[in-house]
């Protein structure tokens, strides 16, 4: 049913050998993106512009050639590369899409020093007007659906979404509750629980989503914020797998589901489910091949009595048999080991032809289960996307 996504593996098969052309910065934010170091789609492409003003800064235009025809195609080569890591966001192709406009509109006969410093100041522009000023707006806008003894659930992590929630606290002095969504295998709401937790104005909670419709039973939620990854042209809603199971069982329960997403972010395409397009994350990482064993207290209180008795024997025949105990231990530990390997629960999934392990990172939200999407255009309802998208193409 998924095999039509590509995994990283035939990624990289399927991409040309240019590494040698490949600007480091690409090579380093390749890398971070590709082990999940960079995470969300507007750290993404955030990072994969300053990358491309080091790319800008160190090009030299080639003999017989111009800038404005030499520097997309080098460009291009740098993108591909960047596409083994991970495919790139809906953010980041808008991106590009702007930057290889804005490079076609540099005069044949400008000099390349200063069509570089022009190219940088309007990449930092964008940064500060599509992202940084956007992410203000939207936190201002969202501080508004949210009171003084507000409880507010969200899912996995979010910049804007952080970035309201301190304001709320820290600029606007409210108290409220945040139950805070996690899923594996990234745990992103950890990050999110740990900064949260330091602010004395929020009390956070911390949940998986398998234990999603007791706290929505039990919690008294009055709204749901969530991230975007990308809002398309039919109003619905692209994002981590789980934000869509969020939405329809808060709908289910009458609350209000807000969606914090900035233009940048908007497509014109059109998807009715979440299996033609998405994509494929490592199948290890839903594998745990170390098991997780945790013990009770009291179990624990008795193990170390045990160790405590067996220490005291050992001290008394140490002196006899030294030799015979450092053989035993060493046995124990050959018998330890095979244990673990034989308990590392589909350690060996790979060679089970029969298994595939599907790890699949984004799911489709349809428009009905969201109440409103937060913009810095404004709030609206999800049917007006088109609108956005026009007004977003105008100004770029």
């Amino acid at each position: 049913m998924f095999g039509h996504l590509e995994t990283r593996e035939q990624r990289i098969s399927s991409s040309p050998q240019i590494a040698n052309i490949v600007h480091p910065s690409i090579l380093s934010l390749t890398l971070k993106i590709s082990t999940y170091r960079i995470v969300g789609s507007t750290a993404r492409c955030k990072a994969m512009l300053f990358a491309f003003k080091d790319v800008i800064a160190s090009y030299t235009t080639p003999e017989g050639t111009s800038l404005t025809r030499n520097l997309t195609s080098h460009l291009s080569h740098q993108i591909e590369y960047l596409k083994t890591g991970r495919p790139l966001s809906i953010s980041m192709g808008n991106t590009i899409r702007w930057l290889k406009q804005r490079i076609s509109l540099i005069p044949i006969d400008m000099p390349d020093l200063e069509a570089k410093n022009i190219l940088c100041e309007q990449i930092d522009q964008f940064i500060s007007e599509k992202i940084d000023y956007s992410d203000k707006v939207i936190t201002q806008m969202a501080s508004k659906h949210i009171n003084n003894g507000s409880k507010i659930l969200t899912y996995g992590h979010s910049e804007v979404l952080k970035q309201t929630f301190k304001y709320c606290a820290i600029e606007a002095n409210k108290n409220f509750e945040i139950v805070i969504v996690d899923s594996k295998p990234l745990f992103e709401g950890k990050k999110l629980a740990k900064e949260l937790s330091n602010i004395p104005n929020i009390k956070c909670h911390y949940a998986l989503i398998n234990s999603l419709s007791s706290v929505l039973e039990n919690s008294d939620v009055d709204t749901v914020f969530l991230g975007a990854h990308s809002m398309l042209s039919n109003g619905r809603l692209y994002s981590r797998v789980g934000t869509a199971l969020i939405a329809m069982s808060a709908n289910n329960k009458n609350i209000p589901v807000l969606v914090c997403c900035e233009s940048i972010k908007f497509s014109d395409k059109v998807q009715l489910d979440s299996v033609t397009l998405n994509e494929l994350g490592d199948g290890d990482d839903l594998v745990n091949t170390k098991p997780f064993v945790k013990n009770g207290f009291n179990l624990e209180q008795y193990l170390k009595t045990l160790e405590l008795e067996k220490s005291a024997k050992d001290q008394q025949q140490k002196s006899n048999n030294k030799q015979n105990k450092k053989q035993q231990q060493n046995k124990q530990k050959e018998n330890a080991n095979k244990e673990m390997e034989n308990d590392s629960t589909l350690s060996n999934w790979k060679e089970i032809t029969k298994l595939n392990i599907l790890n699949i990172l984004y799911d489709l939200t349809p428009p009905e289960y969201i109440q409103k999407i937060i913009t810095e255009v404004g709030a609206l309802p999800p049917s007006s996307v088109p609108v956005i998208l026009r007004e977003y193409k105008a100004s770029a």
